[in-house]
C-alpha cells in the first residue's frame, strides 16, 4: 500500500512583520487497501508545505502551531471504519528532494485514512 498524497494551499495570511498563517487542504489516499480493520492505527503522514519560506541557516525555529480537521472522508463514519486526524505537527526539517540543509515547514500527523481523506490544516508561524 503507498500513500497518495496531494496539497493544495491557500495563500499566506500574513498577520503582522513577525506572524503568518498557512492553511489548506492535504488530501490523502491508500493505494491498494480494501479493507481497514474498525480498529485499525492511524497512518503516519507529512507534507512540506509549499508556499512557507525556509529557514535560514543557523536560524533559531519560531514558534509554531499546527491544527487539522477531517474536511472530507471518502469512508462515511457510518461505516464503521475509525475516521480522524491525531497528534498533529508541525516543524521545519531538511527536504530531502531538495539536497542541502535548507529547512523547510513541515507538517505531519496521523490519520484514519481508509481509501481517502481531505484534511484541512492551519500552522501558525511566530517568529518573534
Amino acid at each position: 500500500m503507498a500513500l497518495q498524497l496531494h496539497i493544495y494551499p491557500a495563500p499566506p495570511l500574513r498577520l503582522t512583520p513577525d506572524c503568518t498563517i498557512h492553511t489548506g487542504i492535504v488530501q490523502l489516499a491508500m493505494s491498494g487497501r480494501f479493507l481497514q480493520s474498525l480498529r485499525g492505527q492511524p497512518d503516519e503522514f507529512g507534507v512540506f508545505l509549499p508556499d512557507a519560506a525556509p529557514l535560514l541557516d543557523g536560524a533559531t525555529e519560531p514558534n509554531l502551531w499546527a491544527e487539522a480537521f477531517v474536511a472530507s472522508s471518502v469512508s462515511t463514519p457510518a461505516s464503521g471504519f475509525p475516521s480522524g486526524v491525531a497528534h498533529v505537527r508541525a516543524t521545519y526539517l531538511v527536504d530531502p528532494r531538495e539536497g542541502g540543509s535548507t529547512r523547510r515547514l513541515h507538517l505531519g500527523g496521523a490519520a484514519h485514512i481508509a481509501k481517502g481523506i481531505g484534511l484541512g490544516y492551519r500552522v501558525t508561524v511566530q517568529t518573534a
